[in-house]
């Protein structure tokens, strides 16, 4: 996944689905501290910066992000 991509939620890990369908990556922040650490390589996952399209911005783990073909 970078920047540009045309992205949809995958997995909602248990959250109420809401608005957001899909969204273009404006920035991928590789550590953050909402992310968990992968104990196998002690690194933590990414989170990306996304716009969703009804113009609202958020960030979202990229784990549970899809890359997006329509």
């Amino acid at each position: 996944m970078q920047v540009g991509d045309i992205v949809k939620i995958g997995d909602w890990k248990g959250s109420q689905p809401d608005g957001r369908k899909c969204g273009k990556v404006l920035r991928i922040d590789g550590r953050h501290r909402w992310s968990k650490i992968d104990l196998s390589t002690h690194r933590t996952g990414s989170i990306a910066e996304v716009m969703w399209q009804d113009g609202y911005v958020g960030w979202v783990l990229t784990a549970r992000l899809e890359k997006s073909t329509a």
